[in-house]
C-alpha cells in the first residue's frame, strides 16, 4: 500500500490537528510530543505539560478508532532545539523512505512553535517533490477570550483545556494554505562526505580536525599528493560557502564546522542525495 504519510507537532491544538488529516487525507500518522526530560516538584510548565500530553492521548485514541491509518506513532521531541527537531524529522523522513513506497509526507506547521516551522522548511527543501507543509488559519483563538470581561475564567480555562490554542465550532473550519518549498542546491559527492565526517568527528572539547585526521578518517591516503589536493579544492568551496572555518598552525591545516555546516552535517549523516529528491 501507498504510505502517505502526516506529521503534526501537537503542542497545544487539537482542532487543527483534526482538520489537517480531515484536509489532507494521510494513512500513517506522527504525532510529536514536545519533551521535557525531567518536571520537578513545582515546575511552572508541570501543568501545561500534563494539557499537552491529555491532547497527545486524546488524539492517539481518536485515531486508533478511527480506522483511518494503518499506523499512528507518538514522538517524544525536543522541538525547542534546532538540532533536535533537525534530526527527529530526518529520522522519521528516512524511516518512511526507506520504508519504499512513501507518495507524501505532509507535516502541519500551524501547531508548533516558529523554530519547528524554520526546521521543516529547511528539511522539507531536500524533498520538495514529497514533501508538503500547509498552515491552518483559524478565527477563533482561546487568548482573545482574555481580553473578554463578560467571560469567566474558569470558562475560558476550560476551553483551553479541552480544546487547546484555536478551535472551531460546528459547521466552522479552518482555512488551509499550503506552503511551497523550495529545492535547495544539492552539495557534491566529496562535500557531503566532508561535513558528514567533519560532524562524526566533532568532541565537544575541541571542535577542530586536522586535515591528515579528516582525510584518514575518510579511508584516504593522507600523505598522497594527489588526494590532498582534490580535497584541499573542495574544502576551498566550503569554506566560501561559509560551511567550515581553517586554522593553520605551521604546516598543519585544521578545520571545524560553523553552525550552517553542522546542521548540513547532520542532514548527510542520514541522507546522501546525488540530487534533489523529486515524486515518482
Amino acid at each position: 500500500m501507498t504510505r502517505i504519510v502526516q506529521i503534526c507537532p501537537v503542542g497545544f491544538e487539537f482542532h487543527r490537528i483534526l482538520e489537517g488529516v480531515r484536509i489532507h487525507p494521510s494513512n500513517v500518522l506522527y504525532l510529536l510530543r514536545s519533551f521535557k526530560k525531567e518536571v520537578k516538584k513545582g515546575d511552572p510548565d508541570a501543568k501545561l505539560i500534563e494539557i499537552a500530553n491529555n491532547y497527545v492521548e486524546k488524539l492517539y485514541d481518536h485515531f486508533k478508532q478511527s480506522n483511518t491509518f494503518t499506523e499512528v506513532h507518538v514522538r517524544d521531541t525536543r522541538i525547542i532545539s534546532y538540532t533536535e527537531a533537525i534530526r527527529e524529522l530526518c529520522e522519521i523522513i528516512k524511516r518512511e523512505l526507506d520504508m519504499g513506497d512513501v507518495e507524501t509526507i505532509y507535516i502541519n506547521t500551524s501547531t508548533s512553535n516558529k523554530l519547528f516551522v524554520s526546521v521543516a522548511m529547511y528539511v522539507g527543501s531536500f524533498f520538495p517533490g514529497i514533501i508538503k507543509l500547509f498552515y491552518l488559519r483559524s478565527s477563533r483563538y482561546t487568548i482573545n477570550h482574555i481580553l473578554d470581561e463578560d467571560m469567566d475564567k474558569e470558562e475560558i480555562k476550560k476551553i483551553f483545556t479541552e480544546l487547546g490554542m484555536t478551535y472551531k465550532k460546528e459547521g466552522e473550519t479552518y482555512q488551509n494554505i499550503d506552503i511551497p518549498v523550495y529545492p535547495i542546491q544539492i552539495l557534491s559527492n566529496e562535500n557531503q562526505i566532508i561535513l558528514k565526517t567533519l560532524n562524526e568527528m566533532i568532541d565537544e572539547d575541541n571542535d577542530w580536525i586536522t586535515f591528515m585526521n579528516l582525510l584518514a578518517r575518510m579511508g584516504e591516503k593522507e600523505k598522497d599528493k594527489t588526494i590532498k589536493m582534490k580535497y584541499s579544492h573542495h574544502i576551498k568551496k566550503l569554506k566560501q560557502q561559509i560551511l567550515l572555518e581553517e586554522k593553520v598552525h605551521g604546516r598543519q591545516k585544521s578545520y571545524k564546522l560553523t553552525e550552517a555546516g553542522k546542521i548540513l552535517g547532520l542532514i548527510y549523516s542520514y541522507f546522501h542525495l546525488d540530487k534533489p529528491h523529486v515524486s515518482r
